[in-house]
Order: C-alpha cells, then sequence, then structure tokens
C-alpha cells in the first residue's frame, strides 16, 4: 500500500474539525499574545458581520484598533491563523460551515507534498487515518492509498 500523505491527514483533518463543528466544541490553541492584522474598513465590515461565526470556528478576536484586528484564539488544527482570518474576513458572504469550506479549511492544514516524516509521525499518521469514518478518500474524493500487488509489478516489468 503507498499512503498520500496529504490526503491522509486531509481526512483525518476534516473528521476532527467536522465533528467538533457538529458538537459545537472546536479545540481552541490561546495565544499567548495576541496576533495583530492591518484590516482595511470594509474588512472590518465583513468582521463584525461575522464574528459570531468566527467564535464558533475557534477564532477569538477583538478591534485592537480602528485598522488592526488582534487574534486572541484560534483553532488547533490552524497553522497558520493570520492566513486563515485573512481569508474570512476577505470573503464577504462565505458560508462557514458548509463541507466545501470545512474541507478548504482541512486542506490547507495538511502536509504538504514532499514534506518528510519520519517513522513515528508516519505510524500516528495512518492509527488516525484508520480510525475515520471514510478512510479512503480525502474529502474532495481523491484516494488515500492505493494498492500495488507483485502481480502488477511483475507486468510493469514485463515478467
Amino acid at each position: 500500500f503507498f499512503i498520500d500523505q496529504h490526503a491522509a491527514q486531509e481526512r483525518v483533518n476534516f473528521e476532527k474539525l467536522k465533528d467538533q463543528l457538529d458538537k459545537e466544541n472546536v479545540e481552541v490553541q490561546r495565544l499567548l499574545s495576541p496576533i495583530l492584522l492591518s484590516v482595511c474598513a470594509r474588512e472590518i465590515n465583513v468582521w463584525e458581520a461575522i464574528k459570531e461565526n468566527l467564535e464558533r470556528l475557534g477564532f477569538s478576536s477583538s478591534l485592537w484598533d480602528s485598522q488592526t484586528l488582534a487574534i486572541h484564539t484560534c483553532p488547533a488544527v490552524c497553522r497558520e491563523p493570520e492566513k486563515v482570518l485573512r481569508n474570512l474576513v476577505s470573503e464577504e458572504g462565505a458560508s462557514f460551515l458548509d463541507i466545501e469550506t470545512i474541507a478548504k479549511r482541512a486542506c490547507r492544514q495538511s502536509i504538504m507534498a514532499g514534506q518528510e516524516l519520519n517513522r513515528e509521525e508516519a505510524q500516528y499518521l495512518l492509527k488516525k487515518l484508520l480510525s475515520c469514518r471514510d478512510p479512503f478518500t480525502c474529502p474532495h474524493g481523491r484516494p488515500t492509498a492505493i494498492e500495488i500487488d507483485e502481480k502488477f509489478l511483475d507486468k510493469q516489468f514485463l515478467r
């Protein structure tokens, strides 16, 4: 079996985030000091309109001054809270809890192609993948693993 580590972690992150959102219990990371995000007036208006949804997603934020948002907490699965919040306040009318949005967030927080995992990390990812409800595909439908048997390899080597 060959595992696509990005697709595998995407599936794990997707199911974890979806479960947390469904239970309205998103695991958050409290920041030691706020991340300050420069914003324009339009982004502040969007932020004010979606603030409750941001809280449900795990983002606690406040207006630092007339041109700056302060991020105090973010979802624990979020590796780049500044980038994610920037995307959220610039996407007017975006649906925050639809499946496609959750899938995008899971994708952006997953291991990227070419990133190496050590043995323990790979084993942990495989264990988490196998505990998923749908371990065979990522949320976008791509396979997380493929099987190559000896017969296939023999054929490839003209044996």
